[in-house]
């Protein structure tokens, strides 16, 4: 009897032993998911910021022209009231034109003052901060961005915004995912074309049904969704690309990083959605981003 107490209790002793081991390699474990983890949300920032800064400097040449268009303007109307007042003081008639002409040169500086701003704060490396936001509001701010580029391009824009719900988002990520789909659609089309951007609500049983989110396999009640889709005319994507143009660094551009799509594809799994992309040959692509509408009463 006391040879099997003493097999038990060393038995027991064993299992806890086996068992202390086990908790202390759970918590290496979960200390090592943590820590990597933690390294894959740095590396994710850092190709936000790398990819954002790849979008400024394709930016710079149009930001450039549009910039040194009202400031064309500002210098000759400077020129000619320099002009008209060294020839003496003016009549009532020239006061009014020169009024005129400074509330002209007031408006263009404003025009360049809101380009810089615009451009600075697409630049700005912030924190995220997810509050309510408007997809449509996001991805029209997108569109002032190259509105010059898509300009000189001849790229029409056709735009057919219905209301949508807002979303929980970070509205400087949101609007970098914007201006890379917009930035890649523009470069398709290098001769011109027509780029149509669509909002619209939609509504999905669960985050399962038809659309964008069906593959995500749930289901539930009915989910109201914001959904932007950006169509363009361009060359479109070969389907053997088509699989893989989230993959970082997969790039078919001459001067591509790779990581535009796969940077808008980390934003947009980040706040909870979903991107697709139908493509082609010779037709033109769709990227269409569909994000679940933020709880009623969130701020």
């Amino acid at each position: 009897m006391g040879a099997l107490a003493a097999s038990f209790n060393r038995m027991t002793e064993a299992l806890g032993k086996a068992q202390a081991e086990l908790d202390a390699l759970v918590a290496t474990l979960e200390q090592r998911v943590e820590e990597r983890t933690g390294e894959l949300r740095e590396a994710q920032a850092q190709l936000i910021q790398t990819e954002k800064l790849a979008s400024l400097g394709k930016l710079s040449a149009s930001i450039a022209h549009e910039i040194n268009n009202p400031l064309s303007g500002i210098l000759t109307y400077a020129k000619l009231l320099s002009r008209k007042f060294r020839m003496g003081p003016p009549d009532a008639e020239g006061v009014q034109a020169a009024l005129q002409q400074l509330a002209l040169v007031e408006r263009e500086t404003q025009r360049c003052c809101s380009i810089v701003r615009n451009l600075l704060d697409f630049a700005r490396q912030r924190e995220p901060s997810f509050q309510a936001v408007d997809m449509g509001a996001v991805v029209t701010e997108a569109l002032s961005l190259l509105e010059n580029r898509l300009a000189i391009q001849n790229v029409e824009v056709a735009r057919d915004l219905a209301p949508v719900p807002t979303v929980r988002a970070d509205f400087g990520q949101l609007r970098q995912a914007f201006v890379n789909i917009l930035m890649n659609a523009c470069e398709a089309m290098p001769k011109g074309g027509t780029l149509r951007v669509v909002a619209r609500e939609v509504s999905l049983p669960g985050y399962g049904g038809r659309g964008p989110l069906s593959s995500t396999g749930k289901s539930g009640p009915p989910t109201r969704f914001a959904e932007i889709a950006i169509s363009d005319t361009g060359s479109g994507i070969p389907p053997e690309h088509l699989s893989k143009i989230f993959d970082p660094f997969f790039t078919t551009k001459e001067k591509g990083t790779g990581l535009g799509l796969s940077v808008v594809y980390g934003i947009v799994e980040k706040h909870g959605g979903k991107i697709t992309v139908d493509s082609r040959v010779g037709q033109g692509t769709t990227v269409t981003v569909c994000l679940p509408a933020a709880a009623p009463g969130m701020a």
